[in-house]
């Protein structure tokens, strides 16, 4: 049996992003906890049809990914469309592909336009990780007679099903520590990555880059967030040097070189050229393909390389002809892992920063590193460029653009 797999598609029509949006990502606790993932998700299709002036009613479905649904309710991805005003005629679709669901998002979109049967959708991610609310488990609906001091079987939903393999009984640090040991990083080098992270990050913000599709979050009438909350301007390698191992006693990764637990949303509106051109539209990026695929779940970070890997093989691709990477850090090991195996350069690679810096909210990731990927091909002069992002359980999903 195999341990690694994937599957690549090369479309074989024009589908196109038209635009997008995402709001600033907040930290776990932070200016967004009080904000539901659903009220997030729909305040991005909001602007965004305000930006681009499109109908509502003309959208042929809504895809959204986002993970932890435990006590939001059913159908979050049509929660957050009817709140945004699109018609209660137009339905939509939950994606649960773990961090790659965003993504999954805006693959699904193209596949259903490529195919003829859609002409135009909204795609993205939502997550409030801040709102992971701690459940109990199906023993208390049998019977809970008497409940002592540590007696009652409570979980936590983020923890559960975002951050847990439960088939391996270990939390996703742990599988990244392991995945840097068994593939030779070094804690040096993975400390450079976090550190770069977060100036890349500031540069980006600092140069109005990241202005071009963040919108600041007003809620109930109050602006809450205007920028990406987690960057830590004031970090040096001496100081994350000495921060201690976050994981195993002996592990790699540190709070430095770990991906935010974080808030956001993001959205997008995908559509095929005959569509674009009826409404006067002009794209910003045309899906080429895309890819997804496993290995061993507990060595996740290194799905994107096989992915990936397909998915060069399926465009008849080089690396060289791949101008920027968007590759989601989940841990710095990811990186490490792409520049290894694939020899993408460090310098071309989440230009703009990444998740340790900018946050990671699971649902939303996919779909915030592939907006983002336009943004820095349009910014530094780049065509073509490729986003990747693993999964829990194993797997990993990435999306090839070219820009328009």
């Amino acid at each position: 049996m195999s341990n690694e797999g994937a599957k690549a598609h090369k479309l074989s029509k024009d589908v196109f992003i038209i635009d997008g949006v995402r709001t600033p990502i907040g930290k776990f606790g932070r200016s967004l906890r009080d904000v539901p993932a659903v009220d997030l998700a729909a305040f991005t299709i909001k602007k965004l049809l305000e930006r681009t002036g499109i109908d509502p009613s003309i959208i042929d479905h809504v895809f959204f990914g986002h993970v932890i649904r435990a006590g939001t309710g059913m159908n979050t991805a049509r929660q957050a469309a009817i709140k945004a005003g699109i018609p209660f005629g137009v339905d939509a679709t939950t994606v649960d592909m773990v961090c790659a669901s965003g993504m999954k998002a805006i693959i699904d979109a193209a596949q259903y336009i490529e195919s003829g049967a859609f002409s135009i959708a909204l795609a993205g991610g939502m997550e409030s990780m801040s709102n992971a609310p701690f459940t109990v488990t199906s023993r208390v609906r049998w019977g809970v007679r008497l409940v002592y001091k540590g007696s009652l079987p409570v979980l936590d939903a983020m923890v559960n099903e975002g951050l847990y393999d439960p088939l391996f009984d270990k939390v996703m640090g742990e599988e990244a520590d392991e995945t840097a040991r068994e593939h030779g990083a070094s804690r040096e080098e993975l400390d450079w990555i976090g550190y770069e992270s977060h100036m890349r990050a500031a540069k980006a913000w600092d140069n109005g880059w990241m202005q071009r599709y963040v919108e600041p979050f007003e809620y109930n009438g109050k602006v809450l967030l205007e920028t990406d909350e987690g960057i830590r301007r004031d970090t040096s390698l001496e100081k994350i040097k000495k921060i201690p191992p976050a994981f195993l006693k002996d592990g790699f990764h540190t709070a430095a070189t770990s991906s935010q637990i974080s808030d956001g949303a993001a959205s997008l509106i995908v559509a095929s050229k005959e569509k674009a051109d009826e409404l006067g539209l002009k794209p910003i990026a045309r899906i080429v393909g895309w890819a997804v695929g496993a290995v061993h779940p507990t060595r996740f970070p290194y799905a994107p390389v096989v992915v990936v890997k397909k998915l060069l093989e399926e465009l008849g691709w080089s690396v060289d002809d791949v101008d920027y990477w968007e590759n989601n850090e989940a841990f710095a090991v990811n990186s490490f892992l792409m520049h290894k195996y694939l020899g993408v350069p460090y310098e071309k690679m989440n230009v703009h920063g990444g998740a340790i810096a900018i946050g990671h909210p699971l649902g939303m990731s996919g779909a915030r590193i592939t907006l983002e990927l336009v943004n820095v091909l349009s910014l530094h002069g780049g065509k073509r460029g490729i986003a990747s992002i693993c999964h829990g359980l194993g797997g990993a999903a990435a999306i090839a653009l070219e820009l328009v």
